[in-house]
């Protein structure tokens, strides 16, 4: 297995607007307790991995050891954020475990913490279970790379495994154009203005403002079979959705937050941002950094009487910011606020969102893994991602389609939403994927 030439690799790599926001979610979650912004891929196998074999894949993968030899240097007035390479002999190291319940993780998986001073930003564990199937598990700090990154970096470690070239260069977000300040000025202020405007109160958020904190994070997943994951895509399109089945997986969450804020005695507006790949279709790179922006979705009660009314509802904000450039604009704004020290731009966001980040959230990875059949010579059964808990709100849906099969995997707070109430979710969510709306 060829090893690369450390030579190829950056000294510094300066963090993207949507980055320096994953900063400020950070010292959120530090501040309220929240579970870290640690980021997890599960992929789970029908025969157990062997530890020496992905030890060695990823030893030998030069885009790993890099992850394993950075730290923050943090920014200025004058200077952005940026990653600092240094070949401190650290490595990835690829922990293994035993464990009793199928396809569980152990809980201290779950509760390690990768924080932003770290040695090394990524894990890897090994889970075996009585049945003789494993999983794989990837963790990594959400400031690093998004989802989209992880699945190339999935890919390039495949490639490894493969004795296959990679370029390094893809790897890395490219050299950015000399920004024009006046345009950043006012391209900050529109954009402050259109969201400010889109979560205007009263946002009905599924936090609940007696509660300070969220101390821990759990994860609820639900499996759909392929025949089951068909009617699904039908009644997508049946329901108005035109441009793939995410406004109609959006407009089904809705559905379920609102009636759980109605049995709370809360009837407000239903405010979500939705992160928007901000790569060109079909690219390859890069993988370090996060490369989204946001749509940001207001659903009025009156939109909200049935599916189909949803879905127009978000298919018109979409088409509608889409045409005006909105997500482009929003990275910009994330660029300019790239050169505010982290405590002011932590205060500037909780001031304009006045403690209510949305009222759920909501991620999908789209096809990414939809054809991830095979890695590291063995066949992949299934795969999960567990995200950071933002809190608030504290819950928070992703979507995730593999071989034909869809998973849902809600992240939750104890604290936020009680076990009947989780219950009810799944069951009402459940339902209006499944409906029949011909």
């Amino acid at each position: 297995m060829k090893l690369y030439d450390k030579a190829d690799l950056p000294k510094k790599v300066r963090l993207s607007g949507a980055d320096c926001f994953h900063l400020v979610l950070d010292k959120h979650a530090k501040k309220h307790q929240a579970g870290g912004n640690v980021m997890r891929k599960i992929i789970y196998f029908n025969n157990a991995l062997c530890p020496d074999t992905i030890n060695t894949v990823l030893q030998s993968s030069l885009l790993i050891h890099w992850l394993c030899n950075i730290e923050l240097v943090p920014g200025s007035l004058l200077t952005i954020p940026y990653w600092k390479y240094a070949d401190k002999g650290n490595k990835i190291t690829v922990r293994e475990h035993q464990h009793g319940v199928a396809d569980e993780l152990p809980a201290g998986i779950l509760s390690r913490d990768i924080p932003v001073n770290a040695d090394v930003f990524i894990d890897c564990d090994i889970v075996h279970y009585p049945s003789g199937n494993c999983s794989l598990v990837i963790s990594w700090n959400h400031i690093l790379m998004d989802g989209k990154g992880n699945s190339l970096l999935i890919k390039h470690l495949d490639a490894v495994a493969n004795g296959e070239e990679s370029k390094i260069a893809s790897f890395f977000p490219a050299r950015e154009k000399k920004p024009n300040i006046l345009r950043y000025i006012i391209n900050m202020y529109q954009v402050k203005k259109f969201v400010q405007d889109s979560s205007k109160r009263p946002i009905s958020s599924v936090a609940d403002k007696a509660v300070k904190s969220a101390s821990s994070t759990a994860y609820k997943t639900i499996h759909f079979n392929n025949e089951k994951t068909e009617k699904i895509t039908g009644n997508a399109y049946t329901c108005g959705a035109r441009f793939g089945n995410t406004i109609f997986y959006i407009a089904c969450c809705a559905h379920v937050i609102n009636k759980l804020n109605q049995q709370r005695g809360k009837n407000g507006v239903i405010w979500l941002p939705v992160p928007y790949d901000g790569r060109l279709r079909g690219a390859t790179g890069p993988v370090i950094s996060n490369c989204v922006a946001f749509l940001f979705y207001r659903i009025p009660q009156t939109a909200l009487t049935g599916i189909r009314e949803t879905v127009k509802c978000i298919s018109d904000q979409m088409t509608n910011q889409i045409k005006n450039k909105r997500p482009q604009k929003y990275t910009l704004f994330l660029n300019m606020m790239r050169h505010l020290p982290l405590g002011i731009y932590y205060r500037f966001i909780n001031y304009s969102s006045r403690g209510v980040f949305a009222s759920f959230l909501y991620t999908s990875t789209g096809e990414n893994f939809a054809d991830l059949k095979h890695l590291f010579g063995q066949q992949v059964r299934d795969i999960t991602i567990l995200p950071a808990l933002t809190f608030p709100p504290g819950l928070t849906f992703v979507f995730l389609k593999h071989n034909n099969g869809l998973n849902v995997n809600i992240a939750y707070s104890p604290d936020i939403v009680t076990k009947d109430e989780l219950f009810d979710i799944e069951q009402k969510l459940q339902q209006l994927l499944l409906n029949n709306y011909s």
